[in-house]
């Protein structure tokens, strides 16, 4: 049996285990700030350069690509990135993904239909995306919030939604 710590807790003391004034109370919200802004810093850097890359491929001359495509596509490539990293979570065994999956989709199943609504209402919204970003100036479109000024935008220079 583990011996029962000062704290009362019953962990017992082995090369895993971290005692509890091993972590400092500043050094853990330190981390956590500094991983809060590398995360913000990239998500803008995604962000921009999503915008800027569509703005450049939907305005290219020639013939056009559907917006759905694009959008399908581009969560088809999320899907499979989620598949990889699952894969590799579970080490690599085919077996364990196989089980894993079928839990968190079909046994609850509930869960799924209640992914199921916000999905569609982003995919709508990223449709859309692509057609504002197609008639709106990339610097229009960035910083705006898309509700009320792009779309008054989009009226003005004639695109019917």
């Amino acid at each position: 049996m583990a011996a029962v710590g000062s704290g009362g807790s019953t962990a017992a003391a082995g090369p895993g285990v971290v005692s509890a004034g091993a972590l400092e109370p500043g050094t853990a919200s330190a981390a956590h700030r500094r991983l809060k802004y590398i995360s913000l810093a990239v998500l803008v850097v995604q962000n921009a350069s999503l915008i800027l890359s569509i703005r450049y491929a939907r305005t290219l001359p020639g013939d056009r690509f559907f917006a759905t495509t694009a959008v399908v596509m581009a969560e088809v490539l999320k899907g499979l990135t989620c598949l990889l990293l699952l894969f590799a979570q579970k080490r690599g065994n085919v077996k364990h993904l196989a089980l894993f999956l079928h839990d968190a989709v079909l046994v609850q199943y509930v869960d799924t239909l209640k992914l199921a609504v916000p999905s569609l209402i982003y995919t709508l919204q990223n449709n859309l995306q692509y057609v504002a970003i197609s008639n709106l100036p990339a610097a229009t479109f960035q910083v705006s919030p898309m509700p009320s000024m792009a779309w008054e935008e989009l009226a003005r220079v004639g695109c019917v939604l």
